[in-house]
């Protein structure tokens, strides 16, 4: 009777699945992410004098809708308000012309800003918002000069210090920064009711900011030239800046900041190709769209599930995915010369930003080709090639350690600036070297891959995951791949991760872990269950063959006829700490499909 349930539901999720496929055989779902980007394109219809009318509207429908009825915006369902996103909410609604702060909307937010401090207390991000937009001063905000782009590479300390994602957008808020940019039109709306901070306790950081900024004029052209080039040379044939909407928004003012008209063909592109990332009926801007992603877990994921009628869709996706694999060089090559491209990147429309998770889901889908493609083993030498010199593997380029940079007193500095190994990309990469490549734990890689996962072990059992939440997400990936690694289950600290697993188990047989983990760096447990994250355990637990009631209970929860919308809705992909967090559409499919699928394995093999 198990078994049959099991078996619907697989194929439940597959025709869910199969739904979202197009004809190119990528398949599509929204990237929803936080209302940052929404806010920003209200504004830049508004400011270009575009004639977007609809989307405005359809925009400006989605954010009152996200307004709670206190009057506060948030990032995730538990979070008791935000006052960041509400600030970017309230500015943005006036911006676009169809509020007014007489609307008991306005009235009520405005109301949530005041008693949580004005709109100086506002996260870094934001700030940068508000002063490219007339309201704060640049001094007050960032604390690094334009020079700091002539430093050498081989410095210890150089903007290639930073990790790719930060020096895209550091490149844009720099120039801006440097020419004191700011625009004001006629929709700029007045917020100096909302500036409560004494003003005149920032004279000493204006005065320090003077100093620093006396330098030679030919030597901040040339800083100035560098940050310009340093943007160009990596739009991609949207027209965006890496194929991230915020990068591409700093890049339209670094733009207006430099004397570009508002409707030079490159702001012109770098809008349009902004449109092409909306989703959900165009009411949302995704950050990046996730198409690369969603199809490479979704191919690998329906092979795992060994459905031969799926066998077409499958192939379709592989042929998309062949066609995606990076060829150019990228920012990464600076500190691996002489390795080939192979990786695959998050988005469809970039083209030499690969990351280590999405070449190693994109290989798993494509592991046929092994025997048969140089494509292939290009992929897997570029990821052993991206290993950290601690072991442990990074998002998107080695070695970037932000050594001085990340203790600047920025939001998300230390998050964001190095890019550090995770528990997770370790995790997954191991997992897949070993059990996809063919590597075992006596290969150097996985050693220091190994050795990096058991002593960044937390002392519940836990690893902490950078790119979902959190510690349920670590954790699976570690187990994962100290188990493809050879290690057994009563290894010390598998035995650890399993327990930790059994522990926070919720009493509806799922697991649920909140986004504020994410911030305080340690478990902190949700009040629902959600599809991804009791996926994640369940095929924990399965891979690791702990069968018992811990399983039992947790493929019961996932084998539910429907999960609630609450259970969907709950962001559960990590971008920034405290920032900005993501609703990946697709992990309420592939995730509990995947998790299944193992579980249906093991019971085979009993």
């Amino acid at each position: 009777m198990l078994e049959k349930k099991v078996d619907e539901k697989i194929e439940d999720l597959l025709s869910e699945a199969l739904r979202h496929q197009q004809g190119n055989g990528a398949f599509h779902f929204c990237f929803e992410n936080s209302l940052l980007t929404d806010a920003m394109m209200i504004v830049l219809i508004r400011m270009l004098k575009l004639p977007d009318k609809s989307l405005l509207e359809a925009l400006v429908k989605r954010l009152l809708f996200k307004q709670s009825k206190e009057g506060y915006w948030k990032l995730y369902e538990d979070d008791r308000g935000n006052l960041s996103a509400t600030v970017q909410a309230y500015h943005s609604l006036l911006y676009s012309g169809m509020m007014t702060c007489k609307h008991s909307e306005m009235k009520k937010a405005e109301h949530y800003i005041k008693k949580w401090g004005g709109i100086e207390r506002v996260d870094s991000m934001t700030s940068i918002f508000l002063a490219l937009n007339g309201h704060l001063n640049w001094p007050h905000l960032f604390h690094i000069p334009m020079l700091f782009l002539l430093i050498p590479k081989a410095s210890p300390v150089s903007f290639y210090d930073l990790s790719s994602y930060a020096r895209a957008h550091f490149a844009p808020i720099l120039l801006c920064q440097d020419l004191r940019y700011s625009i004001k039109t006629r929709w700029t709306p007045d917020l100096t009711h909302l500036i409560l901070e004494d003003r005149s306790m920032k004279e000493d950081i204006k005065q320090a900011w003077t100093a620093m900024s006396q330098f030679p004029s030919n030597q901040l052209y040339k800083a100035r030239k560098r940050a310009e080039q340093y943007m160009l040379q990596r739009i991609e044939s949207d027209g965006t800046l890496m194929n991230y909407a915020t990068a591409t928004f700093f890049m339209i003012y670094a733009m207006l900041a430099l004397g570009y008209e508002k409707h030079a063909p490159s702001i012109i592109r770098a809008f349009n190709g902004l449109k092409g990332m909306l989703c959900d009926s165009n009411s949302h801007l995704q950050n990046s769209p996730s198409t690369i992603w969603d199809t490479a877990l979704l191919s690998y994921t329906i092979q795992e599930a060994g459905l031969v009628h799926a066998v077409p869709s499958t192939r379709a996706a592989n042929h998309y995915l062949v066609r995606h694999q990076q060829t150019k060089y990228g920012d990464w090559a600076i500190t691996r010369e002489g390795i080939a491209p192979g990786g695959w990147g998050f988005s469809e429309g970039n083209t030499t930003h690969p990351d280590v998770d999405d070449t190693t889901v994109a290989l798993r889908a494509l592991k046929d080709m092994k025997n048969e493609s140089s494509r292939w083993h290009d992929g897997v030498n570029w990821l052993l090639a991206m290993q950290n010199q601690d072991g442990g593997w990074p998002a998107f380029e080695p070695d970037r350690q932000a050594f001085l940079l990340k203790d600047l007193p920025i939001d998300g500095a230390r998050s964001s600036f190095p890019d550090d190994s995770s528990a997770d990309l370790t995790g997954r990469t191991v997992e897949f070297l070993c059990n996809y490549a063919e590597l075992n734990r006596n290969h150097p890689s996985i050693r220091k891959g190994t050795n990096w996962l058991v002593r960044n072990q937390e002392s519940d059992g836990s690893w902490r995951g950078r790119w979902g939440i959190c510690y349920i997400y670590g954790t699976w990936a570690a187990l994962t791949a100290l188990k493809a690694a050879g290690y057994p289950s009563d290894f010390t600290p598998v035995r650890k991760g399993i327990q930790f697993l059994k522990k926070i188990q919720r009493h509806d047989g799922g697991w649920g872990e909140s986004c504020q983990s994410d911030i305080q760096q340690k478990f902190v447990p949700l009040h629902v269950s959600t599809p991804s994250q009791t996926a994640w355990a369940v095929d924990a637990l399965s891979v690791c063959k702990e069968t018992g009631e811990s399983l039992s209970r947790g493929v019961d929860y996932l084998l539910k006829k429907s999960f609630d919308m609450e259970e969907r809705m709950y962001p559960t992909g990590a971008g920034l700490p405290g920032g900005f967090y993501i609703r990946y559409h697709s992990y309420e499919v592939v995730w509990p499909l995947l998790a299944l699928s193992h579980y249906k394995k093991l019971q085979i093999q009993q």
